[in-house]
């Protein structure tokens, strides 16, 4: 467990931390999301070991709310989405079949043979590192699905994907390649020892763009799947609500 020391000391160091990302890159850079990310994400680990640490609850609670706020800032820079709403409200979201079967579908089956469903809290960290990023996508069945590479939370926040297969980028519809459906993506960290105590996730997928609907789909997943609370979830998201006459971006 924490000292009370230590937890002042994390605090400072992350204080001190954002407040030079914010003099050398500004209070609305990437950077500073980044750290910030990096700092929910620390305390999170930290608040599984001392539940009761308010200290950190609070800041968590305020971390939450910058990073949500720095996530709908960005939501405005997404490329026409190459998907289709199927249903708006739960969400229903279908990738463009021509554009999967010509970008992605050589390397499907090897990005397949490393993805797992999680069912409960305990088995994903046996596969999975605790405080590190994985692509997730809840399909139409609501299966959690998460390919086991992790990512670079750098790259992740920067928007640079460079996780490949044979030189192909990895996506999210390669996930679910038959029916190129979800109800939501994006990126999922863990946090926990024995089982999952908390989740910090966000719905940026930029071939699905999940819209903001997904989010109540991704929170009511978690706590069915790991039993978790309101209070132990994160979730961000970038994307405006779905319309039921949309169609996909050409």
């Amino acid at each position: 467990m924490p000292t009370t020391d230590s937890v002042g000391l994390l605090l400072s160091r992350f204080a001190e931390v954002v407040r030079r990302t914010e003099d050398s890159y500004g209070p609305h850079s990437q950077a500073r999301v980044f750290v910030l990310y990096e700092e929910l994400i620390a305390l999170r680990t930290v608040l599984t070991a001392d539940p009761g640490e308010e200290r950190v609850a609070t800041r968590i609670r305020e971390l939450s709310a910058l990073i949500g706020q720095a996530y709908l800032s960005s939501a405005g820079a997404a490329p026409p989405p190459r998907r289709r709403v199927l249903s708006a409200d739960p969400p229903l979201l279908e990738f463009d079949r021509e554009l999967f079967e010509e970008r992605y579908r050589s390397v499907c089956d090897a990005v397949l043979a490393d993805t797992i469903e999680l069912r409960d809290p305990v088995e994903p960290l046996r596969h999975l590192t605790s405080g590190i990023s994985y692509m997730f996508v809840i399909d139409e069945d609501e299966r959690l699905l998460v390919w086991t590479r992790p990512f670079e939370l750098v790259d992740l926040i920067f928007g640079r994907n460079r996780a490949s297969v044979d030189g192909v980028p990895v996506a999210h519809p390669m996930l679910v390649p038959d029916r190129l459906l979800a109800r939501a993506a994006g990126e999922i960290v863990l946090i926990g020892a024995d089982r999952v105590a908390m989740v910090v996730a966000n719905t940026k997928s930029g071939h699905f763009q999940p819209p903001l609907q997904s989010v109540a789909v991704v929170r009511e997943t978690f706590r069915r799947v790991f039993g978790l609370t309101e209070p132990d979830i994160d979730v961000f998201h970038l994307f405006p609500p779905a319309s039921p006459d949309e169609r996909t971006g050409r």
